[in-house]
């Protein structure tokens, strides 16, 4: 098996997806498939009564998809996020589904691809799937105009910051996260930090931002000390 894997948060763990058909018992015929990186605040019953009209898969299309149309080079245009997904497994199993997504991979190698499992499903599927509505995977990035509404009843947030990480600047979606955090057994959280030099230098905007003016002024300072140990220590 091939695990094209990019650069970034991303793991292999990614590909796991793709095993649903093969490791659960026949007499599971349908699954419904949410990344860990989500919220869901609303009724999901009727995305798990959707109709897929024959089709191996539902999902919702993916903010900026014309560019991985041509990336990977789709016929139909369409171009899935497939952070939540409804599957036929009978139909995925009929399909072989998993060795054709394994030879894709295996094809294409590691020059097209940016999204690792999610290139492969479009790349094997290419546009032949039911196109569920946008409530159901909000896409969330952080400091960007991709928003929730209040209808969405599934938020996603899919960019490498997330809203447990200290740098994630803030905004209501940032709040929604905490708030079923409170609600939760682990409610006691807190964001985590930054480990990299780039997430130190986010970490001490969003807090002269806030106005936690010494707290920047403290991840600043370790910088300074961090790229001038070898000449000061």
């Amino acid at each position: 098996m091939t695990f094209v894997v990019p650069p970034g948060h991303i793991t292999q763990a990614m590909y796991y997806r793709y095993l649903f058909a093969e490791m659960l018992p026949p007499e599971i015929t349908k699954i419904l498939y949410l990344d860990a990186d989500i919220i869901c605040k609303g009724d999901i019953l009727p995305l798990w009564q959707t109709d897929l009209q024959d089709r191996v898969l539902g999902a919702v299309r993916d903010w900026g998809e014309a560019k991985s149309c041509g990336r990977i080079g789709l016929k139909n245009g369409r171009y899935f996020n497939s952070g939540v997904l409804l599957m036929d497994l009978v139909k995925w199993r009929q399909q072989q589904l998993t060795q054709k997504l394994f030879q894709w991979l295996e094809q294409i190698g590691s020059t097209k691809i940016l999204w690792g499992d999610q290139d492969a499903l479009n790349g094997v599927i290419d546009g032949d799937f039911v196109e569920l509505p946008k409530k159901y995977n909000c896409i969330i990035i952080n400091n960007t105009l991709l928003k929730a509404d209040p209808e969405d009843v599934i938020v996603h947030y899919i960019d490498y910051i997330k809203p447990w990480h200290i740098y994630c600047l803030d905004s209501d979606e940032k709040k929604l996260y905490w708030r079923y955090v409170q609600k939760s057994l682990w409610d006691d959280l807190q964001p985590l930090d930054g480990h990299t030099v780039d997430t130190t230098v986010m970490t001490a905007r969003v807090l002269y931002k806030e106005g936690s003016y010494e707290k920047a002024v403290s991840y600043y300072e370790a910088l300074l000390k961090y790229f001038l140990k070898d000449k000061y220590t």
